[in-house]
């Protein structure tokens, strides 16, 4: 058992944590969010899945699929903290083509003064 694994293990660190796109079928526009490609979030018969936003709060205690991407707990540590300063503070919808869409509009808020 690796060093990561005494402690807490941050999912985001193991190479089956793995990013998708979950598309809304009647817009097309999506948001992204990330699983264990091995099914280590599984709940019941349902794959478990978290927004892309809150991958530095998942984590586990042991995991028998655990794969550090990192070479040392160094690399591991930096890794981790340039993923929390580069991460969204919440979630954000993509339109189709890949831009962020328009937050009013998907709320259905209308800012025009009349």
């Amino acid at each position: 058992m690796s060093e990561s694994q005494e402690g807490t293990i941050r999912c985001a660190d193991c190479r089956f944590c793995r990013q998708f796109k979950e598309v809304n079928g009647a817009t097309g526009r999506y948001v992204l969010k990330v699983r264990c490609a091995r099914g280590g979030w599984q709940v019941g018969r349902k794959l478990g899945h978290t927004d892309w936003h809150r991958l530095m709060t998942r984590r586990v205690r042991k995991c028998p699929d655990y794969d550090s991407m990192s070479d040392n707990e160094r690399d591991r540590a930096r890794y981790l903290c340039d993923l929390a300063a580069t991460l969204p503070l919440e979630r954000i919808v993509y339109e189709a083509d890949g831009e962020p869409a328009d937050i009013f509009e998907i709320h259905g808020i209308d800012l025009s003064t009349e």
